[in-house]
């Protein structure tokens, strides 16, 4: 009879490389040194300083060597600072175009490089929350007491332009904490809600476990913002479907179903598309659906008019009445970079949730974190329809898409790292998400 395989003491924290970076979020812009007319804040001085490092660790791993997805990842990047150089001029193109490439590409390489395993990537999970609960500390104060008790004393030590005066909601200051916008603050702290109801509150609700999903609720709705509210309440709707529907068979497919024949539906009923639909209803307030729908109307017309390279930085052409802000992720990526860049990176996400997906057998606890990622990853997906994802959200985005793919390298046969006594039985499930 053969011995029972051999449970190692788990990881409590992800490499250093990592740490340094997620930490780094934690720092306000106004943390930031110039180099020129280069603003280097703290997660860009750690992409730079690791990107070298992690590249010669991702080319020398056997266990998951570079492949379509990398490749894919690399192309976006590649492809938004050649779409930069043609449309902004060679030196202005090499400089945005450089940084655009170091906080998407260099984001996901570090992960790749340090992020390989079930335990690395529960390491990260953990770190996440802790910070988005730490962070709700300072969000409950700025929200009650209108003052900014993060920013502003950074301000007032390094200079900047301080957080922008932005109107209450429900009586409340919106939380910006250490974020450039409440929106990307509470895009953020929503981020952590899969992880924790999956992997660290083991997929279980109790009094222990409640309190760990409330401090993300919590933080997420200090925010006040329509994107991140949208983004939390997903991930409650898949979680609450993955506990309801336990034991059906092809449970997620049905869901699909659902999905499709509700875009039919609208299709047929509604003398607007789907998207428009959703656009004009997942958000905060009338004044800001109504925006958002022209936000698509004139940008996808950009996109018609610019459909391979983009348009860059320049500015777009809108009602003289709107703002140049462009409150939709998906979209500003295609008006700046072209059609390439956005079917780059989508079909690398998609990639990376159909290999976890297709696992054939795997531990309980290696599949709730393919739910947890994956089910994170569609939050950023819906959220992107209303928000755009820039600077420190943006790079966390790209650093979770290279967190993705350890899961899918993650090896079937073998145990994963418990924390208790563990009972050897082997799983039967199929990853089908059955």
């Amino acid at each position: 009879m053969s011995s029972p395989p051999a449970y190692r003491k788990a990881k409590t924290w992800p490499a250093l490389p990592v740490i340094i970076l997620v930490l780094s979020f934690a720092f306000p812009p106004e943390v930031s040194v110039s180099l020129g007319s280069l603003r280097l804040s703290p997660y860009r001085i750690t992409l730079i300083i690791m990107l070298v490092p992690a590249l010669n660790i991702l080319l020398q791993n056997r266990k998951a060597p570079v492949g379509l997805v990398d490749g894919l990842m690399a192309g976006h990047g590649i492809w938004a600072a050649l779409s930069l150089m043609l449309t902004m001029g060679v030196a202005e193109g090499i400089e945005s175009g450089g940084i655009y490439f170091i906080e998407t590409f260099g984001a996901y390489l570090l992960a790749r490089a340090y992020v390989q395993s079930y335990d690395d990537f529960v390491a990260v999970v953990r770190l996440v929350f802790t910070m988005a609960a730490t962070l709700l500390v300072f969000a409950i104060v700025e929200s009650l007491s209108g003052e900014h008790i993060l920013r502003m004393p950074f301000k007032a030590i390094f200079g900047g332009a301080g957080p922008h005066v932005i109107e209450p909601r429900l009586g409340l200051t919106r939380a910006f904490t250490s974020f450039e916008h409440p929106i990307l603050f509470g895009v953020f702290s929503a981020s952590a809600f899969a992880g924790t109801y999956f992997i660290l509150c083991d997929a279980k609700l109790n009094t222990s476990t409640i309190k760990r999903m409330a401090a993300v609720v919590m933080a997420t709705f200090f925010s006040l913002s329509g994107g991140p509210f949208t983004a939390l309440a997903l991930q409650m709707g898949l979680i609450g479907w993955d506990r309801i529907t336990t034991g059906i068979a092809n449970r997620w497919s049905i869901l699909m179903g659902i999905m499709g024949m509700a875009w039919f539906v609208l299709t047929m009923l509604s003398n607007r598309s789907p998207i428009l639909v959703f656009i004009s209803y997942l958000t905060f307030s009338a004044s800001s659906a109504y925006n958002r729908v022209h936000i698509w109307n004139y940008g996808t017309a950009e996109v018609g008019r610019h459909p391979m390279m983009g348009i860059g930085l320049n500015d777009w052409i809108r009602a003289p009445w709107m703002s140049s802000s462009m409150d939709n992720f998906w979209l500003l990526t295609t008006v700046r970079y072209g059609m390439p860049a956005l079917i780059f990176l989508a079909v690398a996400v998609w990639l990376v949730g159909w290999k976890q997906a297709q696992g054939i057998k795997s531990d309980l606890k290696l599949k709730n974190a393919r739910k947890a990622w994956i089910i994170t990853t569609l939050s950023f997906v819906l959220a992107g329809l209303t928000v755009h994802f820039w600077n420190a959200l943006m790079v966390h985005f790209f650093f979770l898409i290279g967190c993705g793919m350890a899961l899918t390298c993650a090896r079937q046969n073998q145990p994963v790292t418990q924390t208790h006594q563990p009972t050897f039985i082997q799983p039967r499930e199929q990853l089908s998400w059955t």
